[in-house]
């Protein structure tokens, strides 16, 4: 079943009280003027032509430009005008199309002349034709017009910027100024052959001046998401004076074009001139982590936190990559230096006598030898006396015993 649609009190906010002679003429809001105006308009509570006009009489009082005021007209044609007028008006519009044609002749005869009197001015602006024009904006090299946001894709306008947005614009145009200022010196100059001047030996203050101003420019270009632009001044700035800080910058702007080996080059040698940056160790710790090399950039976050123990950024990247990688050792572990001992250490070790070190409390013979010789002498002096024993006993017969019972058990039972 379809929704009702909403009556317009309801939208308005407006109670049925409000569409009075009385309460139009003490409201002074021209907001809810033009509320009740459409209210009455439209006609669904009644149709009221006299408060109707009451109401616009007001609303014109209070706010003279409002949009509901205005009124349509038809355009002015020649069948809606009198034949008088109509005609009169064409004459006027051929007469000054006719004057335009002539003075444009003029001036475009006049051109050359005027150019050799005052070479100072430019030369006089004419409509070129559709294939002079593109390539004069292939010259230009302008942007193409960016895709259009719909109204109704939010996540798009989330995002949209409109300080980075006006800061291309400014852009833009300086660079077509600087363009046409560039083809206006082309066109006014006149091929002669000069000899090239001597070069000339800038001091450090100056070359410290240009390269700044090319490295704010290039901070420019970098704030308003232009980051190639960005890295080419960065580069100008850097051929001019290298400085740490212009290195740095062009790290991160390396970093937002995804060239993560670059960037790592240009914070190793903003590290060389500063090694405690903390700015070029967290970037060339996160290029390192998108350059899939995590190991090192967990290495680059523990430098960081023996500088600044309380960084937010490395600790929560250095939780992270524990996570990732169990076998990591905490950020503040410090790794032993095992020394190897040289050959002729060796040698020298190999020289010492170490049984003048251990030396016994109480030395004690070893009598197992004699134990030996005595058990021989022995067992053989037995042997001898059981031999002689033998046979000085006389032999001993068994004779089989009678028949009958035995009076005693051989083995008396218990």
């Amino acid at each position: 079943m379809a929704n009702k649609p909403m009556r317009l009190l309801e939208k308005y906010d407006i109670l049925l009280d409000h569409l009075d002679f009385d309460y139009i003429r003490r409201c002074g809001c021209a907001r809810k003027l033009e509320n009740i105006v459409q209210v009455l308009r439209s006609g669904e509570e009644g149709y009221f032509p006299q408060l109707t006009t009451f109401a616009e009489e007001r609303l014109r009082a209070v706010l003279p430009g409002s949009r509901l005021l205005r009124k349509e007209q038809p355009l002015a044609t020649r069948h809606t005008l009198p034949e008088e007028e109509w005609d009169a008006i064409s004459a006027q519009l051929n007469q000054w199309q006719d004057e335009m044609k002539t003075l444009a002749g003029t001036i475009q005869s006049s051109g050359t002349a005027n150019a050799a009197e005052r070479p100072e001015l430019p030369p006089v602006r004419q409509v070129l034709p559709v294939a002079e024009q593109s390539g004069l904006s292939g010259c230009a090299n302008p942007k193409k017009g960016a895709e259009r946001i719909g109204s109704c894709d939010y996540g798009r306008w989330d995002h949209y910027d409109p300080e980075a947005e006006m800061l291309k614009m400014d852009l833009d145009e300086e660079r077509h100024r600087e363009f046409v200022r560039m083809e206006n010196q082309k066109n006014l100059a006149k091929p002669k052959i000069e000899e090239l001047p001597p070069k000339v030996e800038l001091s450090e203050a100056e070359r410290g001046a240009i390269a700044n101003r090319m490295r704010e420019k290039g901070n420019d270009y970098f704030r308003a998401k232009e980051y190639r632009e960005a890295v080419e001044e960065y580069r100008k700035s850097l051929n001019v004076a290298p400085t740490a800080v212009c290195f740095n910058n062009r790290a991160m702007a390396y970093i937002k074009l995804q060239r993560y080996k670059e960037a790592i080059a240009d914070c190793d040698e903003c590290l060389s001139r500063e090694p405690a940056n903390i700015k070029a160790l967290l970037r060339k710790a996160q290029a390192l982590v998108s350059n899939d090399n995590r190991r090192e950039a967990y290495r680059v976050y523990g430098e960081v936190l023996r500088l600044e123990p309380a960084n937010k950024v490395a600790l929560s990247n250095t939780s992270q990559l524990r996570a990732q990688l169990p076998d990591l050792p905490p950020p503040n572990a410090v790794r032993m230096a095992i020394e190897e001992v040289g050959s002729a250490q060796q040698d020298s070790a190999d020289d010492i006598d170490f049984r003048a070190l251990v030396k016994p409390k109480k030395i004690i013979k070893d009598r197992l030898p004699e134990a030996l010789k005595q058990l021989k002498a022995d067992t053989a002096s037995a042997l001898r006396k059981s031999a002689a024993t033998a046979r000085e006993e006389p032999e001993i017969r068994l004779r089989p015993e009678t028949t009958g019972t035995r009076r005693t058990p051989l083995i008396e039972e218990l």
